[in-house]
């Protein structure tokens, strides 16, 4: 039986002022306040120095709230709970080598399995559909050590999905990843159903993966809102010491050019060629709807293919064609652990407390 379409989504994350010092009194977290839906793709977002990594290691218990508190999936973050709530929340490093220890990469993804218990087919199993996920079937007997970099990202990956959390966080998941393995990611992002917070610099990765966006200065969230409003405000990103995704900027710099005028023929139809084939992906059908914006105003909107569209008398689908837009538009974007729950990683987590360097 289908449930109500009007029924209230449970969250998976909900933090309640939320208050944190290290032991020398540097106070990181400030009343910090949210909650993330199930299923929701959240986009975490900062300046260096903000408490970007402080708040995901409250997420599994790492770090415990000096006030207020963090509930997991109706689970409170507090030292009784914590095997659950580490089953729950699985945490990808931006270092690899944070979570990678064992001989061989099977190793290394059947840890978590094992320290849960299962079986040895179970086991097995997992392993394979771990790997699989991440592109790395056939690499089981190799030396984690021996692959390259992006390869040891998605084998991080891997180590976190064999013990199947629920919720998924990423810290800086793009970071030195070659062009073809970070389309990779984004798509595996995109599709799955899990619960999503990705802590990155790499805007344009949080503009093609995330509905929503969480802006965290100074230990407080200053905005909460649509990744379509939120990364499109340059005023508000340039004020907490950010950029707008480098796919925006772009686009806005080639507009200024075709409006400007004094161009040649040839490289006015270059720009208007590339400009008409950029790809938004919309709604949860992953429909990709091909367009040229072109607006007067200070910065773009992404939208819905359901909005309604005013366009300009003489818009005409072409190579040059352009959309004047004098409205807002509502864009929904759609939609990796480290062996939290395992001890070593927790080790490690801790070290990297000590320094805020997201």
């Amino acid at each position: 039986m289908n449930e109500p379409a009007n029924q209230e989504v449970p969250a998976a994350i909900s933090v309640e002022d939320v208050h944190f010092s290290y032991p020398d009194g540097h106070k990181v977290l400030k009343g910090l306040s949210c909650t993330i839906k199930k299923g929701e793709k959240v986009a975490l977002i900062g300046p260096n120095g903000a408490g970007k990594s402080t708040f995901m290691s409250h997420l599994n218990g790492v770090s415990m709230a000096t006030e207020g508190r963090v509930v997991i999936d109706g689970i409170p973050v507090e030292k009784a709970n914590l095997p659950q709530v580490r089953r729950k929340v699985g945490i990808v490093f931006q270092d690899p080598d944070d979570q990678l220890f064992c001989p061989t990469v099977f190793d290394d993804v059947a840890f978590g399995p094992l320290n849960l218990g299962l079986s040895k087919d179970e086991v097995g199993q997992r392993v394979d559909e771990a790997l699989a996920l991440v592109g790395l079937t056939g690499f089981e007997e190799r030396s984690s050590f021996h692959l390259s970099f992006g390869e040891r990202k998605r084998l991080a990956l891997a180590t976190v999905l064999s013990y199947q959390p629920e919720i998924l966080v990423f810290d800086e998941p793009s970071t030195n990843m070659d062009p073809l393995n970070r389309r990779k990611l984004i798509e595996w992002l995109q599709s799955t159903d899990k619960t999503i917070l990705l802590c990155t610099h790499d805007l344009d990765i949080a503009l093609d993966v995330c509905d929503r966006c969480l802006l965290l200065t100074d230990g407080t969230i200053v905005a909460d809102g649509p990744a379509s409003e939120v990364l499109y405000d340059r005023h508000l990103l340039e004020d907490n010491n950010l950029e707008m995704p480098l796919a925006l900027m772009t686009h806005e710099l080639l507009h200024e050019q075709l409006r400007a005028g004094g161009m040649d023929e040839e490289h006015r139809r270059i720009i208007e060629a590339f400009l008409h084939a950029h790809r938004h992906v919309h709604g949860p059908d992953q429909h990709e709807h091909v367009h040229l914006h072109a607006h007067d105003h200070d910065h773009s909107h992404m939208h819905d293919d359901g909005g309604d569209h005013s366009h300009d008398p003489d818009h005409a689908h072409g190579t040059g064609h352009d959309l004047a837009h004098g409205h807002d538009h509502d864009h929904k974007h759609d939609d990796l652990h480290d062996h939290t729950g395992v001890p070593h990683a927790h080790d490690r987590v801790d070290r990297d407390n000590d320094k805020e360097s997201v």
